[in-house]
């Protein structure tokens, strides 16, 4: 009689039943070994007497890559979808077995802290919607750097486009499967890379960065990662009346760090300390004997300091201060004046140029007056025209109004 025939004794189907006592729960995460990939899916070991099903179902919830990349062999982790009762199947999940594992990915990231680059794929009304393996997130517009100061909706609707596709920055801040809830935090990542990237600058260090931003007080340069404030003052040796004078939107410049708060995470920068200093080239343009304009930036006991076009100081001497011998030094200028001057020195090495007023002889200091008086009524007789140009527009507007009412009153009594 042939063996493979004959019946089974009782103590291996028992051994069967007791196996079978330990099938896993609906529910179940288990690794399997693909052992066969068929037309209609997929067989897994799952350790069990009877093999695992993958329908094809299943395999088109994944990426079609990921699909054709797996081959026997391969170890999967896979959902246990139902238990196998008679002759029934086990159905296993890959898709959802993937997806366990990509909750537990998010939770592990979010306890160590990660900062993860993932890509935007959508946005709604209160957020972007970000790529999680195969999971979808929610990143809330309040969390997002580039978009929260925005005020004006079309504007963050055109941010909000051009984000679409693009990779962010971001960290993990709530994980709940149950709920099916994973939130990120732009903000949160640039806060920690902003941190790090603090403790890498020094103060005197000159690094290149990138104009972001433009201002009335000065220009903000991003540091590949952390902003930092070139203010008005420190963009040019000359005087700046607007950062616009002298720098653009995406200009990269050179500038040295000249203090570092990292408390508040602010950074001071100066364009003007790395650019050749006036000092170099004055012997150049200015030398004794010239006439010069200049204002009066601050009064001092010997004399008083002039801030010259050049973008440097030269110093009144207390004996040169004033047009004539009659005035008082003390009370002959005060600081914000502009004053003509005469040059009487200049020494680049000592970075001094000495000035004075009462040497300014009278026929130049007639001339300069005329035409400082030239151009005041030149910007006078410019208010007057626009000032008779308000009146007529105001008097041929009172004419029309009174002509109109003229009219309807005409038109009233013909009614009567």
């Amino acid at each position: 009689m042939d063996q493979n025939n004959e019946k089974q004794p009782q103590w291996y189907e028992n051994f069967l039943n007791e196996y079978d006592y330990h099938n896993p729960k609906t529910g179940d995460i288990i690794d399997g070994t693909i052992i066969s990939i068929e037309g209609e899916g997929f067989l897994v070991d799952i350790g069990l007497k009877r093999d695992a099903v993958v329908q094809t179902k299943d395999l088109s919830k994944l990426e079609e890559n990921y699909v054709s990349s797996l081959k026997v062999g391969d170890v999967v982790t896979v959902f246990i979808l139902g238990q196998a009762e008679g002759d029934k199947e086990l159905q296993v999940s890959i898709s959802k077995g993937i997806e366990y594992a990509s909750w537990k990915k998010a939770e592990k990231i979010m306890g160590e802290n990660t900062i993860v680059n993932l890509e935007v794929v959508g946005h709604n009304r209160g957020g972007l919607v970000l790529k999680f393996d195969n999971l979808r997130g929610f990143l809330p517009f309040s969390l997002v750097p580039e978009i929260q100061s925005i005020r004006n909706p079309k504007h963050a609707e055109r941010v909000k486009k051009n984000l679409m596709g693009s990779t962010i920055q971001v960290k993990v801040i709530e994980v709940a499967q149950y709920r099916n809830r994973l939130i990120f935090s732009a903000l949160a990542a640039q806060e920690e890379k902003r941190s790090e990237r603090l403790k890498e600058l020094k103060k005197g260090q000159i690094i290149k960065g990138r104009v972001s931003s433009i201002v009335d007080f000065g220009v903000f340069v991003d540091l590949d990662g952390i902003d930092g404030l070139v203010h008005i003052s420190q963009i040019d040796w000359k005087k700046v009346k607007h950062p616009n004078e002298i720098l653009k939107v995406d200009d990269e410049i050179d500038v040295k760090i000249i203090s570092i708060d990292v408390e508040k995470q602010r950074v001071s920068l100066s364009r003007k300390a790395v650019l050749p200093s006036p000092w170099d080239t004055i012997g150049e343009t200015l030398e004794a004997g010239d006439y010069i304009e200049g204002k009066v930036t601050r009064q001092v006991d010997f004399g008083a300091f002039v801030r010259l076009p050049y973008g440097i100081e030269g110093l009144i001497h207390i004996s040169q201060v004033g047009y004539s011998s009659s005035q008082d030094p003390k009370t002959a200028i005060k600081p914000g004046e502009t004053v003509l001057l005469k040059v009487l020195e200049v020494n680049p090495e000592k970075k001094r140029v000495a000035l004075s007023m009462r040497q300014v002889p009278l026929e130049k200091q007639i001339a300069w007056a005329m035409e400082d008086v030239s151009k005041e009524f030149d910007s006078f007789s410019q208010e007057i025209s626009q000032d008779d140009a308000d009146q007529n527009d105001t008097s041929n507007t009172e004419l029309e109004i009174e002509s109109e009412e003229t009219n309807n009153i005409s038109s009233d009594n013909q009614d009567l």
